[in-house]
């Protein structure tokens, strides 16, 4: 059964153009074979279907499409790692949505060994953070069966661990 969020529409052409301008052409998926990956949850349990597929570098790309999507009514899924078990990254059947990957965010921006703190981007996966902090004598304390491929940001938006 396809679902339809209340209040919200499916992204017309000039919306997916306008996502498509922020992110650039290579970032904006729009073919079934493209964004078969994203579509389906890692034990294939949960499927969906989605308008596009946007992949953001920064944070400001980020906030970009958002302001897009807030003017035009457009439901967006966030995506990290696409390796959560429950089907919260998957969107619904009906193709009203776009789903925005973190994947490109991979900056780790700071490590302070002093302050015991590391600022990094959502798409960071947990493995290279707990790489970051061991290059100075530190620990990330957490440990996940998929930590080279779950990402930051799924992690701490679902307190995963």
């Amino acid at each position: 059964m396809a679902q339809r969020l209340p209040g919200l529409s499916r992204p017309g052409a000039q919306t997916r153009t306008r996502m498509t301008d922020v992110v650039g052409t290579a970032n904006a998926l729009r073919t079934p074979a493209d964004m078969a990956a994203y579509l389906v949850e890692l034990r294939d349990r949960y499927r969906g279907a989605a308008a596009m597929v946007v992949r953001p570098k920064s944070t400001e790309e980020v906030c970009r499409l958002l302001k897009i999507a807030h003017e035009t009514r457009t439901a967006i899924v966030p995506q990290s790692g696409n390796t959560g078990l429950v089907g919260g990254q998957t969107p619904f059947e009906g193709g009203h949505e776009v789903v925005l990957s973190l994947e490109r965010m991979r900056t780790i921006r700071q490590v302070d060994a002093h302050g015991n703190t590391m600022t990094v981007d959502a798409g960071v996966t947990l493995q290279a953070a707990q790489d970051a902090a061991g290059a100075v004598d530190r620990i990330f304390p957490l440990s996940l069966a998929s930590q080279g491929s779950c990402m930051i940001g799924g992690n701490l938006a679902t307190n995963a661990g």
